[in-house]
């Protein structure tokens, strides 16, 4: 280090801050937000936010279903391959086998899956969506 390094340090100038005038400073704390209890829903905007919880218990009890269903499955293809009698079955005859169960569980996936994807996006989510839209896009108009 140079010596002029160690000058600047030492001086004891002074910042802007150090100059201001406290004296006068006044407390800003924010003013409390003035807060009413709300109005109670009309029949219309109770009858769409129930509508919409049904249509949410509906699409949580849709996709529990399913999900059921894809467990189900694959329980009876993990059973299926296990499923070896006393070892009666050749190495051709258990690839066969395996083959066979492989094809038949990815067609019972797919079916499910494209049930799930029929009913979900083309019938649940654009209910729900519109009815969220009515829920939260209704207004009151308070008069100003």
């Amino acid at each position: 280090m140079t010596g002029n390094a160690q000058d600047s340090d030492q001086n004891n100038t002074q910042t802007p801050w150090q100059n201001l005038d406290l004296s006068i400073a006044r407390d800003s704390s924010p003013m409390e937000a003035p807060v009413s209890d709300p109005e109670p829903l009309t029949g219309k905007e109770k009858a769409g936010v129930n509508l919409t919880w049904g249509i949410i218990a509906v699409l949580i009890g849709f996709l529990l279903i399913i999900l059921s269903i894809f467990v189900w499955g694959e329980i009876r293809f993990f059973n299926a391959i296990t499923a070896n009698p006393n070892n009666t079955l050749t190495a051709e005859q258990m690839q066969a086998k395996l083959e066979l169960l492989a094809t038949q569980r990815a067609t019972f996936r797919a079916f499910w899956f494209d049930t799930l994807q029929l009913i979900i996006l083309n019938v649940l989510f654009p209910t729900l969506t519109a009815l969220l839209g009515y829920v939260f896009g209704t207004s009151r108009n308070n008069g100003g």
